[in-house]
């Protein structure tokens, strides 16, 4: 997400030397396999751990998955590492684990007042001691760090253990790392989070203003809380998984029924269930909220098939909230994965575009378009279905 200078299209400057100027959004292609939904679930994989390795011992268990195409590999640790921009600094952080334990973490920063890069701690397991050798900062780590140090399991991260242990230090990084990246694989994933704020007026009235410039004709959504086994969509399934859901779900279960309404000939509000609206209006009110919530905290939003089952001139729609400083004041961010290259032409600049391929050991590679020197006049659509990036399945002629 970095530009590579002011004269970037879209650039944002940020004020610290770390990385001057980022940039709202990246798109990524490849073809099908190459990897991109794979860097998705990487990006949720190093939240979740971030946020749950503290409360669940299973953790590491769930969510370490070597690399199996290559001997060496797949018996090594996995390693994340992300430098992200938060409460005017640039933070470093990053760890090796496998499915038992916490091989390293490390945490950097650099404040845009100093410019200047501290550690705030490192760890790293010594097998040759079984333990840990620590280094931690007593001017920017403040509070019980020794205590924090002696209940931080193996198979738990630092940075959880410390925040669940009231570590205001490390407050401002774990922040971002819980809240600010939100990744979403599948939209179908995300859940009645939209229709949950609806009872907010100003909240609402977004989301119909977009769904109204979307061309959506819709005169009103609704949410209401019922029973899971009262809702049209649970008594049009066929009974026996009526029943199958019934053995699944507590007697009490809830869940928000959605209605939309829209105008007949007369002029008469009608009401549809939700389950009877298209594939692509679901997907597009599912969107909304998720996005709505990025641009009014500032956080990042990975995507994987953004314009899936989206009408061009919708999809369009989104990536233009993001550029716009109007509707994206506190500098959110979109990355998306897509194979719809029409986004390159008008919206998405070079530094902006980034190309995964798999190589010969079945390893994904992640490569930036600014790497190929072409002409600007050339169009990026036209080269990339010609091969001249790579990154495009391999088709018999």
């Amino acid at each position: 997400m970095t530009a590579s200078g002011s004269g970037t299209p879209n650039a944002v400057a940020t004020g610290n030397n770390g990385a001057p100027y980022v940039l709202p959004q990246a798109c990524l292609f490849g073809a099908n396999g190459s990897g991109k939904s794979g860097l998705v679930r990487s990006m949720k994989t190093l939240a979740a751990l971030v946020r749950d390795s503290f409360r669940n011992e299973n953790k590491l268990i769930e969510k370490y998955e070597p690399h199996l195409f290559h001997s060496k590999w797949r018996n090594s640790p996995t390693e994340f590492e992300v430098t992200f921009l938060h409460d005017d600094s640039l933070f470093q952080y990053g760890f090796a684990y496998d499915a038992e334990r916490i091989w390293e973490e490390w945490l950097f920063e650099r404040p845009s007042a100093t410019r200047k890069q501290r550690q705030i701690f490192t760890r790293e397991y010594d097998p040759n001691r079984s333990a840990y050798n620590w280094e931690t900062s007593a001017t920017h780590l403040k509070g019980e760090r020794e205590s924090w140090k002696a209940q931080t399991r193996e198979n738990a991260l630092f940075v959880s253990t410390a925040i669940q242990l009231n570590s205001e230090s490390l407050q401002r990084p774990f922040h971002w790392l819980n809240m600010g990246l939100r990744a979403i694989l599948a939209v179908e994933s995300i859940g009645p989070y939209t229709a949950s704020r609806l009872d907010d007026d100003e909240w609402k009235s977004k989301v119909m203003a977009f769904l109204a410039d979307a061309d959506l004709r819709l005169e009103d959504v609704e949410a209401e809380e019922r029973s899971a086994f009262e809702t049209a969509y649970f008594k049009n399934l066929p009974r026996k998984h009526q029943s199958g859901l019934r053995s699944m779900l507590s007697e009490g279960a809830t869940t928000l029924e959605i209605s939309t309404y829209r105008k007949d000939e007369k002029g008469y509000k009608t009401r549809l269930d939700f389950n009877d609206e298209s594939t692509g209006t679901r997907m597009l009110f599912s969107l909304m909220g998720p996005i709505m919530d990025c641009l009014d905290n500032g956080y990042t939003l990975v995507v994987d098939e953004l314009n899936t089952h989206l009408h061009p001139l919708a999809f369009r729609q989104i990536i233009r909230m993001f550029n716009s400083t109007k509707t994206n004041p506190y500098k959110a961010q979109l990355i998306f994965t897509t194979h719809d290259l029409t986004v390159t032409e008008e919206y998405i600049g070079r530094d902006q575009i980034w190309l995964v391929e798999k190589g010969d050991d079945l390893a994904s590679h992640l490569r930036p378009f600014s790497d190929y020197k072409t002409r600007d006049e050339r169009p990026f659509r036209k080269g990339y279905l010609q091969g001249r990036y790579g990154a495009v399945p391999r088709v018999a002629g």
